[in-house]
């Protein structure tokens, strides 16, 4: 009942406060004077509770509040200029409890005035300023305040002559975000508290509080890509720590072109102790091919092919493949109907031959990627997931060539009823898993997660095959604008990641200490992306377009963003997100 007891609490306050201002004329109260109209009986206490719940809270409290390191680098700077400085605060806490919460924070501050409203019984928006300048016998013009609420720390400075300055502790656009954040978080996650979250916002406030003006791109990796690449990041670190601990050589490859980012995370966090390997599903599938089912399983998913794509794919030119789609107009075959006629075209024998030699090309490159290839007993494959194909592809080319390397896919989103056949020795596991959301959201957020391909990928063309340990790419179709929009979301995500590693030591903040907690609102920050962005991101990312990657030249657009607004009008948020 946690979110019960937050909410009973914050009616408590308000009906404390409603009292206050009927009979004194003001809504100042103390914490005590909030839990007499807490319910009680509802949580199984009696009244004799009341000082105990109040105690607790600001034991909470105190274990909860954090230094704002500018505004104190700034307060001290006033200090040692000669100025008198002190705090001035709208707040429940007495004076003594102000002051002890204030030594928590920034242990030996020390300050000339200390003024809590509920002492007064007037906040800043009534009187509290008037005492504090007649009591320190200040003249309103030599004075200066400094606050985050626009009502009370801005006009009402102003209303008795004090200087004002505003100080957010997130700027409009970032304060939206936590917003909708949240409103997703609850409908991810309805039965887990919203508000603990390990210090993650925090955190994040932290980051974007100081720094210089960037694009809306750079911007975007800064608040919403970077919290969730550092939570990945921390998941494919705690997953290599713990094969480590059981005496396993472990090595980490992160599968391009998506894996690219976390790629880059992960060097920014651990250096050069993983590799990018260029794998994709078609060349994993036809490598690990000893019969034509594996090729035809990836046909079906072609929307057209003609016969140069699919010389392409097999490296051979079958003569009854080549008549099969002389037949079709332009040549162009739909790849269900090549699935479905393959078997009668190509001989068994000649996938293979093929596959042999994929196999060894894929091999060689990947001992010229990984230094420790033929060293190690446990490969964690990396990538945003989904149902860990590649893994499950690089395990059958594995054991056809004798290679007893454990695999271990580390996800961002998975399919997990896909892993049920996954080889007895390997693991897959994602970071946002149907243990942290359940199936039918998991398919909302990767029904959507295209986008997110975009910005994570690489700005090259997908593997088609590989020579003398070099991998051999395919065109890339997509425009230099979309390129150029994805490196620079890239760079903010990078940027966040170097500033949270600094700040969340002298903050002394664990974002990732809770997995579970970190993964749900990983979950959260990647579902309001997906699923609820706001006008800016529309505008941003509306115009980015998805290259299909199964060896067509296709580019498909992402986003109709008139019908997405008619889908929420017209059936509600989840209607609009399952479109």
């Amino acid at each position: 009942m946690s979110a019960g007891f937050v909410q009973h609490r914050i009616q408590a306050e308000a009906r404390a406060r409603k009292v206050s201002q009927e009979r004194c004329g003001s809504t100042e109260v103390r914490i005590a004077d909030i839990y007499k109209y807490f319910p009680f009986r509802l949580f199984g206490l009696s009244r004799d509770a009341l000082h105990d719940l109040a105690q607790i809270e600001f034991e909470t409290e105190l274990e909860l509040c954090r230094v704002n390191l500018e505004m104190l680098e700034q307060y001290l700077d006033m200090k040692r200029g000669g100025f008198r400085v002190g705090f001035i605060s709208d707040t429940y806490w007495s004076t003594d409890q102000l002051a002890q919460l204030l030594h928590s924070c920034s242990p030996g501050l020390s300050w000339d005035f200390l003024y809590a409203s509920c002492d007064h019984g007037s906040s800043k928006s009534e009187a509290l300023f008037k005492a504090y300048l007649a009591e320190q016998g200040i003249e309103a013009a030599s004075s200066f305040h400094v606050g985050d609420n626009h009502t009370a720390d801005i006009k009402g400075a102003r209303r008795h002559g004090i200087r004002p300055r505003y100080y957010p502790q997130a700027g409009a656009a970032l304060a939206s975000k936590f917003q909708r954040e949240t409103s997703i978080f609850e409908l991810l996650c309805p039965d887990q508290p919203s508000r603990l979250d390990c210090g993650a916002r925090t955190l994040r406030r932290a980051v974007t509080a100081k720094g210089a003006e960037h694009s809306p791109a750079f911007d975007l990796g800064v608040t919403v890509l970077g919290p969730v690449m550092a939570a990945f990041d921390a998941f494919i670190a705690a997953r290599r720590t713990a094969l480590a601990r059981d005496g396993a050589r472990v090595a980490v490859g992160f599968l391009g072109r998506d894996g690219l980012l976390p790629y880059r995370v992960w060097q920014a966090n651990h250096g050069e102790t993983g590799a990018y390997i260029e794998i994709n599903r078609r060349v994993s599938l036809v490598g690990s091919a000893d019969t034509l089912e594996p090729l035809c399983e990836l046909l079906n998913r072609v929307v057209k092919i003609d016969a140069a794509t699919f010389v392409d794919i097999v490296k051979v030119q079958p003569p009854a493949v080549m008549k099969f789609f002389a037949q079709y107009p332009d040549g162009i075959a739909s790849g269900r109907e090549l699935a479905d006629a393959l078997p009668d075209l190509m001989d068994p024998r000649e996938i293979t031959d093929i596959a042999a030699g994929v196999r060894t090309r894929l091999l060689t490159y990947l001992r010229a990627k990984m230094r420790d290839f033929d060293g190690c007993t446990d490969l964690i494959l990396v990538d945003l997931g989904y149902s860990a194909s590649v893994q499950k592809s690089l395990r059958r080319i594995f054991d056809r060539e004798g290679i007893r390397i454990r695999l271990h896919g580390a996800y961002l989103l998975t399919l997990d009823d896909a892993f049920d056949d996954i080889a007895d020795d390997d693991t897959a596991e994602g970071l946002v898993s149907d243990r942290i959301v359940t199936p039918h959201v998991k398919r909302m957020l990767i029904r959507n997660v295209a986008l997110l391909e975009q910005l994570c990928c690489s700005s090259e063309g997908s593997a088609r095959d590989y020579r003398d340990g070099d991998v051999l790419r395919e065109g890339d179709q997509r425009p230099a604008a979309q390129l150029a929009l994805a490196s620079e979301v890239q760079s903010g995500t990078l940027a966040y990641v170097s500033r949270a590693r600094e700040l969340a030591s002298r903050y002394g903040l664990q974002p990732d200490a809770d997995p579970a907690v970190a993964a749900r609102w990983a979950a959260a920050v990647l579902g309001r992306l997906l699923l609820l962005p706001d006008d800016d991101e529309l505008a941003l990312l509306g115009g980015i377009k998805h290259d299909v990657n199964l060896g067509t030249q296709a580019l498909a657009p992402l986003l109709d963003a008139d019908f997405i607004n008619d889908c929420i009008i017209a059936g509600g948020l989840m209607t609009a997100c399952t479109a």
